[in-house]
């Protein structure tokens, strides 16, 4: 480009957001946030540079800058793509700072096609930017040059004064998320640390155990990723619960679960603490069933197959919170770690231990992707499965045969899973804690593997990501409503409900089994 003009420039990016947006990377709004984001920021640098054409600076941060908002660009169109949804909402950047080494790896296995497709898309679209705009740049020292800088100045500004399109600018938005995040770490941290030094202030008071015996022992499973609809109890069209479906006479099936959120962390800090859907941020404010059960008289557990509970994020928080916590998957990744069943040893340990109130929480890997880690050789039924119902379903609706792979591979962590939930009931059972006993599982939420589309994972737009199952015995067996609709934010009073504790952050209308 011979005359570097910053209204031609500025087009030009653009151009390029609108050919994402016909590709339906991107939704008009977001698209819309990026031109005013890019052509702004990109228009204003053209002109500085023309300006100071003398200095080298300016220049570098103009190929700087549009190398960030290309990333920038393809970060939303690949959020788009794979997931359904926009950078800017809280969730997406807990999971991505959440997160470890061990979750990004298999998050790269998981979703190496798309992230190798828009990999190359931004490949050759800065490219194809650097070479028309950026290579060989010859500043425009003119009159016009200076005469439009005041006025872009001001446009900058004023775009930049929206919310949204600040929010939405790449240089603002992951400082700003990170930040947040932070603060309600560290939050959280100070609250756990006022409740342990204070354990009778204003937060903790008031609570005790109201039984009828001094014995209990309560046993919350918290899976991972698993919808309802591939469970063979709940009508599923392949046997992926057979030991389940041997004893459904002695549970309660709930039929109508909804999970609190599509996401492991607001999941849990939901379901942990007083915080709901319409009130998220309460669970930096009141302590938690853990907390609750400590202060009743509990001996707490908390037994996790998950690196991260051991290591970051939200729930590593929580996990310190109870008295012993076993983290049983020590594996460089999840996929080169343990099987949900290493849970088992230390889940024995807790059931044949002393005490006589205990709350035990076990947190399984499930049926998080990359599915085909989730399960060993011997319940890979379903691997070379193409010609059965599911599967000519599957193809009939247009699926690729990969896409089918995955729902195989899905459906075997389904079956793996089914052994896990129906051992550590039978544990509890035939443990000498089974006179006075509660055992409930449900995942934090569910999974979208190719209900829809192709797509496999996390997906929040559809009902498989939502309605989840959800399965309770009890010794002596209780009443309850399994068709009742119930979403998983206000599960803590059923919690509390079963641990028999009295304390303002219950609820009988939330809990499941109150008179």
């Amino acid at each position: 480009m011979k005359k570097n003009q910053p209204i031609f420039t500025a087009s030009l990016f653009a151009l390029f957001v609108l050919i994402f947006y016909l590709f339906d990377f991107l939704n008009y709004s977001r698209a819309g946030k990026i031109v005013l984001t890019g052509m702004a920021t990109i228009g204003l640098l053209t002109i500085l540079s023309q300006k100071y054409h003398s200095c080298k600076i300016v220049k570098m941060l103009l190929i700087f800058v549009s190398l960030v908002l290309f990333l920038n660009l393809s970060f939303h169109a690949g959020l788009r793509d794979i997931f359904g949804v926009s950078q800017d909402e809280m969730m997406i950047m807990k999971a991505i700072f959440g997160t470890d080494t061990q979750e990004s790896y298999e998050f790269l296995l998981q979703y190496k096609p798309f992230l190798l497709k828009h990999l190359m898309i931004f490949i050759a679209s800065f490219t194809i930017f650097y070479y028309i705009v950026l290579r060989g740049y010859r500043p425009n020292h003119s009159t016009v040059g200076r005469m439009i800088l005041l006025p872009w100045i001001l446009f900058f500004i004023f775009a930049h004064l929206e919310k949204s399109v600040r929010k939405g600018n790449p240089f603002i938005y992951f400082p700003n998320y990170w930040l947040e995040w932070k603060t309600e770490l560290d939050e959280l941290k100070k609250l756990n640390s006022l409740l342990t030094k204070n354990i009778n202030n204003n937060g903790l008071s008031g609570i005790k155990y109201i039984g009828d015996g001094d014995s209990n022992t309560v046993v919350w499973v918290i899976g991972e990723s698993s919808t309802r609809y591939n469970w063979s109890i709940y009508g599923y069209n392949r046997i992926t619960t057979p030991l389940m479906d041997s004893i459904k006479d002695e549970l309660h099936v709930f039929q109508d679960i909804k999970a609190a959120a599509p996401i492991t962390v607001p999941a849990f800090e939901m379901m942990l603490t007083p915080a709901t859907i319409e009130q998220p941020d309460l669970w930096k404010k009141y302590p938690s069933v853990i907390q609750i059960a400590k202060k009743a008289g509990y001996h707490t557990y908390w037994i996790s197959n998950h690196t991260t509970d051991a290591h970051r994020g939200i729930t590593h928080i929580f996990a310190n919170q109870a008295d012993e916590n076993y983290m049983t998957n020590m594996g460089k990744a999840r996929g080169e770690g343990s099987y949900d069943d290493s849970v088992l040893p230390a889940y024995k340990k807790a059931l044949s231990d002393l005490h006589k109130k205990k709350f035990i929480l076990v947190h399984l890997l499930g049926s998080h992707p990359a599915y085909n880690f989730r399960y060993p050789k011997e319940y890979a039924k379903f691997t070379a499965m193409f010609d059965d119902a599911v599967a000519k379903e599957l193809l009939a609706k247009g699926r690729a045969k990969w896409a089918v792979a995955f729902r195989n591979f899905y459906d075997n962590s389904i079956l793996y899973g089914d052994y896990i939930r129906y051992t550590l009931l039978k544990l509890l059972q035939e443990s000498k804690n089974s006179k006075h006993t509660a055992w409930l599982y449900h995942p934090d939420h569910g999974e979208d593997v190719a209900h829809n589309t192709n797509f496999s994972g996390h997906n929040k737009n559809v009902k498989e990501q939502w309605d989840i199952p959800m399965v309770f015995w009890s010794h002596p067996k209780k009443n309850t409503d399994t068709q009742r609709v119930y979403t998983l934010d206000v599960i803590d009073s059923t919690i509390l409900g079963l641990l028999k504790i009295s304390t303002k952050y219950y609820n009988p209308k939330d809990d499941l089994f109150s008179k």
